[in-house]
């Protein structure tokens, strides 16, 4: 059996994956299972191993929660997990090449690690995932290649990459682009000149987590409580918490996030002929941020740009 391209983002916030038309999409999160009525499961929950919900499963129903901002994905305790789940329902069994990423600051110090910790789920125990009230499924990962690039790249041949790998528009491709892919814990400024990487591009911890910061305080002084960190995500998505509007108060915290992204570009001193901004919470800063050319990516962009690259590479 040949091996089919999986790609996989394993972000602080979200867990990304897709194989073909199939898509994992789930907070990077889990906790401790309990009984719960299966009415409470839904469609799109997962369980790992009988006994770990994943996911959004795990922020609804657990009430012991596994959440890391180590910004060592492979020493993450959550890491395992998560990738494990997301990895064995998009591939089962069956072989798979895979593309994954690393945020620009820590590419070359933890490339080394991530690929050990790619080898030893080739080479792990069967392990258990269930989606929804679905049938257990017993996986045995079969990594046959994989590649990992820099966070924001994906981003990046999104733009420049058509879905069987060519590139869309020669004279695009020979221009400067930045790429300001906002995540939540960091902020991934990758430039490209002539489609080859700059070595001015780095990643700042300066992330969607500074303006949850901030809507906490907010949210603290109007509502007397706010919500835990990992929950801010579904509350600022609903623009509502505790029955309160909070879209004014979304705008005003990533307000000063948006002028300190503004002012890392700037410091960069490099003229960009476009900017592509990306990342789950974008578009609260993209309207706020003062550049020419820019162009907004939503969530999935990097993934799908992972995908060009993988058929780029191995077509």
């Amino acid at each position: 059996m040949s091996s089919e391209l999986c790609v996989f983002d394993l972000g602080f916030s979200w867990s990304k994956g897709k194989k073909k038309n199939k898509l994992y999409l789930q907070p990077s999160i889990y906790g401790e299972g309990k009984p719960i009525f299966e009415g409470s499961i839904k469609q799109d929950d997962f369980i790992f191993n009988e006994d770990l919900f994943v996911g959004k499963l795990a922020l609804r129903h657990s009430d012991i929660k596994y959440f890391s901002l180590n910004d060592n994905k492979t020493e993450a305790m959550t890491s395992d997990v998560l990738m494990k789940t997301g990895l064995g329902y998009l591939n089962g069994n069956n072989p798979f090449n895979l593309v994954t990423g690393l945020p620009v600051k820590f590419y070359f110090s933890q490339k080394d690690h991530m690929k050990d910790m790619i080898e030893r789920l080739g080479t792990s125990e069967k392990y258990e995932v269930k989606k929804g009230n679905g049938k257990p499924h017993i996986i045995k990962l079969n990594i046959d290649k994989y590649k990992i690039v820099p966070q924001g790249y994906g981003i990046a041949m999104d733009f420049l990459l058509t879905s069987d790998g060519r590139i869309k528009n020669s004279g695009i491709a020979k221009k400067k682009i930045l790429v300001i892919d906002l995540g939540f814990y960091t902020l991934n400024l990758l430039g490209l000149d002539k489609m080859e990487i700059m070595k001015e591009s780095t990643s700042i911890i300066l992330g969607v987590e500074k303006a949850y910061r901030l809507l906490q305080t907010y949210l603290q002084k109007v509502v007397g409580k706010s919500p835990s960190i990992y929950e801010m995500d579904a509350c600022v998505i609903e623009g509502k918490y505790e029955g309160y509007d909070i879209r004014p108060l979304i705008q005003k915290a990533f307000k000063p996030l948006s002028k300190q992204i503004q002012n890392e570009v700037e410091s960069l001193n490099i003229n960009f002929d476009y900017h592509l901004i990306g990342g789950g919470a974008a578009h609260n800063v993209f309207e706020q941020i003062n550049l020419p050319n820019k162009i907004l990516f939503d969530q999935l962009a990097q993934i799908r740009g992972y995908e060009n690259v993988g058929v780029r590479l191995w077509k």
